[in-house]
């Protein structure tokens, strides 16, 4: 049965990838595709252990899919450069690829920036400005790490926010060590929680329990001096993904809302002169305010909607490809990844 089932997974991601390279090459019209990464980590590294695995790409990973963009004969552009192109209808390459990572994690700098220097490739990094040059982290990897390296007494009041998203074979009393699948999962359920009310629970629970505080080890986000550096060459932009990476639609507080998305306007234009107006929505949740909000302080905003995007398409509706080692570890699995996201 293992190997009936091995044998059909293997054939239908060979259709698709076949479907995914026919459509590419035979599309005449203009199109770009918007390949999106997180986190860029080496295959050995301990910071694996405490990740979701859809946030994680190698760096060969990576390498795969520049060559690959070039072998289907594509241009990768900066994402704001074809967007202005297509807005004043000028030509446009036939096929466009945007390389872009959300969150501004320290290794795109320590593991992607060499890649995309060697290969040439610009790319546009989405920042959370105000944990630039902090020793912060979000909200998932602290969950992770929290539930993967301890055991938790959740019979105590302090884990009471946390319990009901706990597997069911939890017991009343204790959790954990979890396996990082099962990890994942809670951090899925924790999502119909708001971020700032998860992260104001995380500090409860290490002001009760400092010894489950997470290790000041190393700075997971980039500084300033890694951004002016990525940026000197003029390989790297940068677009703005919120102040504090709040999902806008958990946000009812209207100056919130405004804060975080035209504040972290401001923050960009303080910031660098590679600085772009574009925005990129946090787990692309959107909301009305918040999409009126974008459109009068950027020119162009990204979605979590998967797809290709034509010359003269929505600039506010921008299509991805979510990238990560599961899905696109090779060139087939990448055009099967690309194919399905075109059916």
């Amino acid at each position: 049965m293992a190997l009936i089932r091995s044998v059909l997974k293997s054939g239908a991601l060979a259709v698709l990838a076949g479907f995914g390279w026919l459509r590419i090459r035979l599309s005449t019209k203009p199109t770009l595709l918007v390949f999106t990464y997180h986190r860029v980590l080496p295959a050995d590294s301990s910071e694996r252990a405490a990740e979701q695995p859809g946030m994680i790409t190698s760096p060969e990973t990576l390498q795969k899919h520049i060559r690959l963009a070039k072998k289907l004969g594509a241009e990768s552009i900066h994402l704001d450069e074809w967007v202005k192109l297509s807005k004043q209808n000028h030509t446009l390459p036939r096929l466009a690829i945007a390389f872009t990572f959300d969150d501004g994690w320290r290794d795109n700098y320590q593991h992607a920036y060499s890649t995309l220097k060697i290969q040439n490739t610009p790319a546009t990094i989405f920042l959370v400005t105000q944990m630039i040059d902090t020793d912060k982290t979000f909200w998932p990897e602290q969950v992770l790490e929290l539930l993967t390296t301890h055991t938790l007494s959740i019979s105590d009041k302090t884990f009471d926010w946390l319990r009901p998203h706990l597997p069911a074979s939890v017991t009343d009393c204790e959790c954990g060590p979890l396996s990082l699948m099962e990890g994942d999962e809670v951090i899925s359920r924790l999502k119909s929680m708001d971020d700032k009310t998860i992260l104001a629970n995380l500090e409860t629970v290490y002001q009760a329990y400092p010894d489950l505080a997470p290790a000041k080890t190393s700075r997971a986000i980039l500084s300033s001096s890694e951004l002016d550096e990525m940026s000197t060459a003029g390989l790297v932009r940068y677009g703005a993904h919120t102040r504090h990476h709040y999902r806008l639609n958990r946000l009812n507080n209207k100056q919130m809302l405004k804060e975080e998305i035209a504040g972290c306007s401001d923050d960009m234009k303080a910031l660098s002169k590679a600085s772009v107006p574009v925005f990129c929505y946090p787990n692309g949740d959107i909301t009305g305010e918040g999409e009126a909000l974008v459109s009068e302080h950027y020119e162009a905003a990204c979605t979590t909607k998967t797809g290709w995007n034509r010359a003269g398409c929505d600039p506010y509706d921008l299509h991805r490809f979510n990238l990560h080692d599961g899905n696109s570890h090779s060139s087939r699995a990448l055009l099967a990844t690309i194919g399905r996201g075109l059916l």
